[in-house]
């Protein structure tokens, strides 16, 4: 199973979701659990639709290089999460 990380924020009412091995690919949520739930259909989503216009799915990243990254690592320094979100198998 692929899992692509996303990146959390917000406060309770109100939580972002961004999956930065997936360019555009957004949700959110009430709670941290329903933005969570909710990446998963996000990245669903956006994979159905690149492999319907026959683009590549980008492989997701390790949770280290994107640790790396100084734009997620900004994130992170603010509050962000990196949360797992697991997925059924993208590529044949």
């Amino acid at each position: 199973m692929a899992c692509y990380a996303a990146l959390i924020d917000g406060e309770s009412g109100n939580f972002g979701v961004v999956v930065p091995d997936l360019p555009g690919c957004t949700s959110a949520g009430g709670t941290v659990e329903e933005a969570w739930r909710n990446a998963a259909e996000a990245v669903r989503l956006w994979c159905d639709d690149a492999q319907a216009d026959g683009e590549a799915i980008p492989s997701p990243r390790a949770i280290e290089d994107l640790r790396g990254d100084r734009e997620i690592a900004a994130a992170l320094a603010n509050g962000s999460v990196l949360a797992l979100v697991p997925t059924r198998e993208l590529v044949s």
